[in-house]
Parts: structure tokens; sequence; C-alpha cells
């Protein structure tokens, strides 16, 4: 399914209202269940690693009274857009009421007047363009939004960013929300639809509270049209020179427009065999993939997130080149939350490497260009402008979450940042600036490359992972159906999460998993490897979806389906 967008037909003022800082990574938030917390995971996993080699960013983090008034304040924003969670029938009453609380929340300043306006009000004035954007954009989700008869299941994951003091974004994601999507062949018709859905908030400060000044949804990827229209090649150069950025009513782009093939080919050249592809495997199947490129003969840096992401769906990492190389990962030396940044070691060595040679200091609008593949294949060179600096490097770069972790050149072909996690979408990237990656070459380039400590990925995994172990069942299964259960195709080894419900009746066992990590492993996941032996072991598929598989052999039917943040696997003997 291709991304839907939902949002208001209004110019991107919003760019304009948040100057020119940019965002800063931050902990990543789960509502109801704090297994993960940022903290912890940062104790986690820089308790694996050589101290020697950390780079502290002091001036990423967000502050916890600043984290927990916005975390409230896209609870309630939420809310009073959607209603409750589960939420079959409401009053009018309850509906007017969130209506007017809602517009309650939206950013109302107060505008300079200008006499000699039309409407008396200074129309070149902030304040009357963020009015504008705020008084389009609030109101009119709100009637889309509910058009549209959404319905969740409960808070999902939210991240936070600080841009400065007077502007903070939210992003609040719900799983599997029921919606109402127009059909494309009859548009006064509507198809009802699962889907996940992440609402954007842009907060300002009005008289020291925040107010809602923009807001939009999106289901789905939020750049595959972008992916879709970019076909790569094996062992070619594709160029998308000419992207029409959505930022060009606002930002110069004569710099990036100026960059001339010859350059784009020349950093190509230069570049075609240092930059990799990271493609994290489970079993046969693809399940997370990233860029990386060399910054030593062994060394590889890519985004933390990539790696985060591999430890908690992944067996193991494959790392190739568009030359057709192929590189036996050794272990990672380091990673960083703060940064997005991980540092890998691979046996084999690469005597190409990207340099980090003294560049000119970068400034708002000089051109930037980027080189990455999707599929592992071919590369493609990317031109776009930078749009604000701060902690990152903003970018009007159209990116791809499988592109993370690659280099980023100024227009002259050196080095000057990486593209990292932090926004990944068809107007804005981020990338890690080259300062700090040249700290990790400094650190690392001191010690004797054989005596750079790297842990193994599945070493790592294993210290990183939480397993829950199925010790406490609230269930009304017979000790013997129990016993039986637990032996057919070794279910009881094969999932990983507590096993909180089960029950028996007229031969059908029916077992419920709770996911108290769903915002890093989707459910279905859990159930991967147990579905393999099922199928090593003879059972055939009768069904499959997004959220739903059968299988059969001549003695059980295994139903396999996720609900919420649950797993219920359904044994029927037959």
């Amino acid at each position: 399914m291709k991304k839907e967008i939902i949002k208001i037909a209004i110019p991107l003022l919003l760019i304009t209202t948040m100057g020119t800082s940019s965002l800063a990574i931050t902990s990543k938030f789960l509502i109801n269940n704090e297994t993960f917390s940022f903290t912890d995971k940062k104790e986690k996993i820089s308790s694996n690693f050589d101290s020697k080699y950390d780079i502290t960013n002091n001036d990423s983090s967000i502050d916890n009274e600043l984290n927990q008034t916005i975390t409230d304040l896209t609870k309630k924003t939420t809310y009073l857009l959607l209603g409750e969670p589960n939420m079959q029938k409401e009053s009018s009453e309850n509906y007017y009421k969130r209506h007017k609380d809602y517009l309650e929340l939206r950013y109302n300043p107060k505008i300079p007047k200008d006499e000699n306006a039309y409407l008396g009000l200074d129309e070149n004035s902030q304040e009357y363009k963020d009015d504008i954007l705020s008084g389009m954009s609030v109101p009119g989700m709100f009637l889309k939004l509910n058009e549209l008869e959404i319905k969740y299941n409960s808070y999902g994951e939210i991240r936070i960013t600080k841009i400065d003091e007077n502007n903070v974004i939210s992003l609040i994601t719900l799983s599997n929300v029921k919606m109402k999507e127009q059909d494309k062949d009859n548009p006064t018709n509507y198809n009802i639809i699962h889907t996940d859905l992440t609402i954007y908030y842009y907060f300002k400060k009005l008289d020291n509270e925040y107010k809602l000044l923009y807001l939009y949804g999106e289901t789905n990827d939020d750049i595959q049209d972008y992916i879709d229209s970019n076909d790569e090649k094996i062992g070619s150069l594709t160029k998308n020179s000419d992207y029409n950025s959505n930022l060009r009513d606002l930002y110069d782009f004569s710099q990036a427009d100026n960059v001339k093939e010859e350059t784009l080919n020349k950093i190509y050249d230069e570049n075609k065999s240092k930059v990799i592809f990271l493609n994290s495997t489970y079993n046969i199947g693809t399940v997370t993939s990233a860029n990386g490129f060399f910054i030593s003969e062994g060394l590889i840096v890519t985004t933390y997130n990539y790696i985060e992401q591999s430890l908690m769906k992944a067996q193991k990492i494959i790392i190739s080149d568009s030359l057709g190389n192929v590189y036996d990962l050794d272990g990672i030396v380091t990673m960083s939350i703060e940064n997005d940044v991980a540092i890998l070691k691979v046996k084999n060595k690469n005597e190409n490497y990207i340099k980090f040679e003294d560049a000119n200091p970068i400034e708002k609008e000089d051109a930037v260009i980027t080189l990455n593949t999707k599929i592992g294949v071919g590369l493609t060179t990317n031109k776009g402008i930078i749009t604000s600096l701060d902690k990152n490097i903003q970018t009007s770069l159209p990116i791809s979450e499988e592109a993370q972790g690659s280099p980023l050149f100024n227009n002259e072909g050196k080095i000057i940042g990486m593209i990292n996690s932090k926004l990944l979408n068809s107007s804005v990237s981020f990338a890690t600036k080259g300062d700090i990656l040249k700290e990790y070459y400094k650190k690392l380039t001191t010690t004797n490359y054989e005596e750079i400590k790297a842990i193994p990925f599945e070493e790592l995994k294993e210290n990183y992972y939480i397993k829950y172990n199925n010790e406490t069942i609230v269930n009304n299964i017979p000790e013997d159906k129990l016993q039986e259960y637990s032996n057919i195709e070794n279910i009881s080894e094969m999932i990983d999460l507590k096993l909180v419900k089960g029950s028996y009746k007229d031969g059908i066992i029916s077992l419920r998993y709770k996911n108290d990590i769903k915002n890093y492993i989707d459910t279905m996941q859990f159930a991967t490897k147990y579905i393999e032996n099922l199928k090593i072991n003879g059972y055939e598929q009768k069904y499959t979806s997004d959220s739903k598989v059968v299988y059969e052999n001549e003695k059980y039917q295994i139903i396999i389906m996720e609900e919420f943040d649950y797993l219920i696997i359904v044994m029927v003997r037959l």
C-alpha cells in the first residue's frame, strides 16, 4: 500500500516559522511501557563498548521537564483530535466539547497593527504568517480526521524534538488504526483499511505556553512515491539531479542548480567503492537495510538506528558494495544514541575509504550531494541544499529509510556529514555533522587496528535483546493439554514473548502473548521462527495476510494472528 498524506492544502509556511534551527535527537517513548527507556538503553548499549571511543554530544538532549510537558500535550491533542481509544460511539455533546477544547490549543498570536494595510494588520509580520498557518491547518485537520472516522487502540510511540526555546515538534505513531480511504476508482465511495498512522505536531510557545501551530498525518511509507520513481540499475549511476523540492518557494536553490553533471560523476567515481550497503536478514528474508561508508581501511560508519533495528529483528548483517564486493563483519566497535552513529569493524579491509579533508565552513543554502543505494546494487546521486544548521545539518534531500548512513558531500566532493535517521521524508532530511564523524576517526586511528575491540553481532544481540520467560500463565488449560501444546513443533521455545493467557475448549487451544516492546518489533515478527519451523515440519500454508496466517498438517490447524499488542496462536486438533 502506498502512502496516504493527511494534511490541509496550505503553503509550507511552517518552515519559515521555525527559524534556522534543526531538530535534535531525543529519546523514544512508549506510553504504556517503559521497558526500553532512553536512559536504560543508553546504559545497556554503552556498557558493552570501550569508553575511550565515546563521543558525547551534550547539546543534543531534551530536558525532562519539557519532555513531560510535550508528551502530555501530545496525548491530549491526540485525544481531542480522535476521541478515546477504541471509541465506538460518541455523544454529540462530547464531540462538540472535544472540538471546542481542541480549537483552544491553536496558536493565536497578537498581530501587530498597520494602519496602511487593507486589514489594518502587518501582513509581513511573523505573527500574521503564523496566524494564517494555524488558522487553516488546525481546524481543518480536525474536520479531515473526523471525516475519516479513525479508530485507534492505544497511544503509541511518541518522539519529541526541540528546535529552539520556542519551537518543539512531536510525533505520535498509532499502530493498526482503522480508517476510511477514498476509493480511487469511485471517489464517492470509501473503503475501510487498517494501517499505521503517524501524526506530526508543531508546537510554538505563546505567553509561556506551547500552542499548536501546524500538524499533518501520514500513513505507511512517507516517501514511497519518491522511492518508486527512482529505479536503480546494477553497476550504474542514477542521477536525481533535477529533484523538484517542495521548498523551492522558501529557499534559494541556485547553488544546487549550478552543480554540474561532471561534479556528480566525479563524486560517484571517487566514492563508488567506499559506500556500502548493509542488509540485515532473518532466515532468508531481509528485515532492515541501510547504507554506510568506510572511514578507514577496516572501519565503517552507519547509523545507531540501523544497528538497533538489526539487533531487535535480524540474525546477521550482510555487508556489500555496488561493485560486488562482500565484507565479513568482525563486530560493532561503538554506538551512540545521541549522535545516531555506529562504527563497524570488518575482517577484510578496503584500501579505499572516505578521508576527512579540510572543507570550507558550510552555510545555509549551500549545495549538498549524497551518494547511496536503496537496493544494494546501483548507486544514486541526489543534490539539494542546506536548509538549516544547528546540532545537525538539515537538507532538502529526500531520503528513504534504506538510505540512512549515506555520506553527505559539499559541491567540492568533500565529506561534511552522514545522513541519519532523525527525519526521513520527501522534503527534509538530517545529517550528523562531519566534525563528529571526524572525532570518531581520530580516536579510532590512534589505536592499532588489530587492537580495536569489536563485539560480534550475535554477542551484542544476546546482551541487548530482552527475552521473556513463559513462567506465569493465566490459563484454564488442563495440565495434559498444556503439555500437548508445548510439544507442538516446540512452540514454547520459539515465541520470545510472555504468555499471559491460555484457554482450552473442545479440542481448541488458544494462547495469547503480550508484546511489551511493540515500538521496536512488529508483533508478527515474533512468530517468524515458529512459522519457519512449521514449514520445515511439513505444514502447508492455507491463508496469509499482514496480520494473520494459517498452517495445517494432517493433525493440526495452526492460526497465528496479531491483535493490537498481542500475538494470538490458536491450535485446532483436526
